[in-house]
């Protein structure tokens, strides 16, 4: 009688363990979720509940008759000065993650970690202002920054930290013997960039973009310190101006929620593109062999 009652006893243990692990799992997901409800699903359902909502100035038309050419032609101005920020870190990075990650002395690299999360450090505004200062000087006389090339600058001095670091920290965990193989087998250095270094930091790359493009796409106050243009406003800028008058107006608060709607909705099918392009073109590629 004994021996069966601790058997069973034996088999409830079994039986139960799972579900302890089941458990502990949801106890660990449960903060993850619930920071995900309150800094991602609440805030987005709001501002698309608050863009179909009439408010008290109009009906839900009202809201949307911001869209206009001139806003279209922001989104797309944004959007290229995005993706030519980048371009620009991508290229930077790369050689710069390289050198970090590959090379022996520790104080150098201590040094380059330094060198490019310094800007990381500080306030924006104040990143913004010492920037401004320096290309200033450079030409000689104050308010000498005009174009938007001087907004893809200081985006890329801002985002670039954002890039490089994600693909160092992949290089700098990369077995070397696959650098060696690859020149042993008669590649020169160009290639084995291409065919070994890129796809193995494919992911982090990923990474980087997306922490870069985003950011850039809708990024606020870097054309106002260093484009002194007329146009020099993005869409960011925009969809600020409409959110501090939204403040005292309920119509302005509608039309910045409607217009940050657009422009997520218009980023994911860049992103959508993007993705599934290359990959449609295989199939297709496939399936024609």
């Amino acid at each position: 009688m004994a021996d069966i009652i601790s058997h069973n006893r034996k088999a409830n243990i079994r039986l139960l363990r799972p579900r302890a692990r089941a458990s502990k799992k949801l106890l660990l997901v449960l903060p993850f979720v619930i920071m995900s409800l309150l800094l991602f699903v609440i805030p987005l359902v709001m501002v698309i509940v608050k863009s179909f909502l009439p408010t008290s100035s109009g009906g839900v038309e009202q809201n949307w008759n911001i869209m206009s050419g001139f806003v279209f032609e922001k989104i797309g101005l944004s959007i290229g000065l995005a993706l030519a920020t980048t371009a620009i870190c991508t290229l930077l990075a790369y050689p710069f993650a390289y050198m970090m990650a590959f090379n022996r002395s520790k104080s150098f690299k201590a040094v380059l970690v330094v060198l490019i999360t310094a800007p990381i450090w500080s306030s924006m505004l104040v990143k913004l202002i010492g920037l401004k200062t320096f290309l200033d000087i450079c030409a000689g006389h104050a308010n000498s920054t005009f174009g938007h090339i001087f907004t893809i600058i200081g985006m890329v001095y801002i985002y670039i930290p954002f890039m490089i670091l994600p693909i160092y920290n992949v290089l700098s965990d990369m077995p070397r013997n696959l650098v060696f193989a690859s020149q042993d087998l008669g590649q020169n250095m160009v290639k084995t960039f291409f065919k070994v270094i890129v796809p193995y930091t494919k992911t982090a790359f990923y990474a980087g973009l997306t922490m870069v493009f985003l950011p850039a796409v809708t990024t606020v106050a870097v054309p106002q310190f260093l484009n002194n243009s007329t146009n020099a406003a993005t869409i960011g800028d925009i969809i600020v101006q409409e959110g501090e008058e939204g403040l005292i107006s309920d119509i302005a608060l509608a039309r910045s929620s409607s217009l940050s709607l657009v422009v997520s909705i218009i980023v994911l099918a860049l992103y959508l593109v993007i993705a599934f392009i290359p990959k449609l073109f295989k199939f297709g590629h496939r399936r024609a062999r």
